[in-house]
């Protein structure tokens, strides 16, 4: 009885359907399986701005012509073939273009319906204008693929994380600096690439989130960071943010400042050695001339002595000016411009044969040698006899560096334009604050030597045109680095 009763306060649903079917804001067509229109809506009709006397029992093609949207039941693209075979909704994009007018896209949308009539199915097409939506669309892909290429482009790392410390984005720079795929770090919280003990991070984004302004956003920040193999390296590390509908996003754009650093320590580095080697040449000119009459007096006396104590005396005079001699001329090979007699050489050549020599000086049981040579390299103009000189300097000074034993390994490669050269020891290793001093002239950790090998081996690199740095953790050991150009 309510059902009834509700069906009474419709006075005609045949008159409610139809204001239904006019009131819908996409244009509604019903046709029989021939193409012609039984029925359509008001939105078809102002669309086409036809009566509707003048469309029903017409062909839907011969309407549409007529409204300057052409298709015809026979074309490729009419969806009501695909709807009447597989008896299922059928959606296309039907594009046309009214003279003087920009193009125009609908997506239709086929329905076929099935009433038992003899005369066969009917079907319902709903056509919506999607042009504005579809350019928005492509816009949007538009400026999805410039903003992707200017961040692919970026030569920092660009990283975005969400409120929760989340990585959202993780740009082409970012991969090659921290050595992550992007997959390996998305969704993963940024303590994956700078830990707490490295950064504040945590502390500047938590600040932002209860105050929302925090003194260091927008500020470069200098962080330790980490790669994916376990290395730390210094960044530079500039951080904003955007806010959508509550929503917090946080940008940071990080700078690997490796080379920075490392450049700031071979220009520091040059500039003391400069300074340094300015003032060795002076004293070692001044107490030249000084041993000289000192050594050759001595040997006078001497000769002219027969009291034992005092021969013995003068012997030990005459061997401390010896070993004074010793340090002025490794002062003159520290001072003195190089010339180098350079001619084409292998360097794998010339390292195979420093490690025939070392190996005749150490017990194999002891010390052990792992030497990994590129094949692929090419001969370079250097003077291998002056390298030779710069390689067994470093090899000994690994090998004392290992009292208890240990392998020095030596490796080479091919870089841009050079070719690198790797010595490294398994020994006591070197504190950083040493490593900045230890191409300086007089520096040693050792007991033995006047700490001029180094130096000298520094100037003898820089003579080829080449670089050399160390790499070093304390009580694992220490890397040589040594770049020689190619010269192509």
């Amino acid at each position: 009885m309510a059902e009834n009763a509700s069906l009474n306060r419709i006075p005609d649903s045949t008159l409610f359907l139809k204001a239904i079917f006019d009131s819908i804001s996409e244009e509604i067509m019903v046709i029989d399986a021939t193409g012609t229109i039984h029925d359509v809506n008001k939105v078809f009709l102002d669309q086409c701005g036809l009566p509707r006397e003048a469309v029903v029992g017409k062909k839907c093609y011969e309407i549409r012509a007529l409204s300057g949207n052409p298709c015809h039941i026979d074309r490729y693209d009419c969806p009501m073939h695909r709807a009447k075979q597989n008896n299922e909704r059928v959606e296309v994009i039907h594009r046309y273009r009214q003279p003087g007018a920009l193009e125009r896209e609908l997506t239709r949308i086929m329905y076929p319906i099935s009433t038992g009539a003899k005369d066969g199915p009917y079907f319902v097409e709903i056509s919506t204008d999607v042009t504005e939506y579809r350019n928005l669309i492509r816009r949007l892909k538009a400026e999805k693929k410039r903003f992707s290429t200017i961040l692919d482009t970026a030569t920092d790392a660009v990283i975005c994380i969400d409120k929760d410390h989340k990585i959202i984005l993780f740009n082409a720079a970012a991969q090659r600096i921290f050595a992550y795929t992007g997959e390996e770090v998305l969704n993963r919280d940024l303590n994956l690439l700078i830990p707490p003990q490295y950064g504040n991070h945590y502390r500047l984004l938590n600040q932002f989130l209860e105050t929302r302004s925090p003194p260091e956003m927008g500020a470069d920040l200098k962080l330790t960071a980490l790669r994916k193999g376990g290395e730390e390296f210094p960044v530079e590390l500039g951080l904003s943010f955007y806010e959508i509908e509550g929503d917090i996003t946080f940008t940071a754009i990080v700078k690997d400042i490796s080379m920075q650093k490392q450049l700031e320590k071979k220009l520091l580095q040059s500039e003391r050695l400069a300074a340094v080697g300015k003032t060795v040449a002076h004293v070692a000119h001044e107490i030249k001339n000084p041993l000289m009459i000192i050594g050759g007096f001595s040997h006078q006396i001497r000769d002219a002595l027969t009291d034992e104590k005092s021969i013995q005396k003068l012997d030990m005079i005459l061997e401390e000016v010896r070993r004074l001699e010793r340090l002025v001329r490794s002062i003159g090979d520290f001072t003195k411009v190089h010339n180098l007699v350079s001619r084409m050489s292998n360097i794998n050549s010339v390292l195979q044969d420093v490690v025939k020599i070392m190996q005749g000086f150490c017990s194999p049981e002891k010390h052990r040698f792992s030497v990994d040579l590129a094949p692929d390299l090419s001969e370079i103009i250097c003077d291998p006899d002056k390298l030779k000189q710069v390689f067994i300097n470093i090899i000994t000074n690994g090998l004392e560096a290992m009292e208890e034993g240990g392998t020095i390994a030596i490796t080479t490669q091919k870089a841009m334009d050079s070719v690198e050269i790797r010595i490294s020891d398994e020994g006591v290793g070197i504190h950083e604050k040493d490593l900045l001093h230890i191409f300086e002239p007089f520096f040693t950790t050792r007991e033995r030597g006047f700490g001029l090998g180094l130096a000298i081996s520094y100037k003898l690199i820089e003579a080829h045109g080449g670089e050399m740095w160390a790499d070093s953790v304390p009580g694992k050991g220490t890397t040589f680095v040594i770049r020689l150009p190619t010269g192509q």
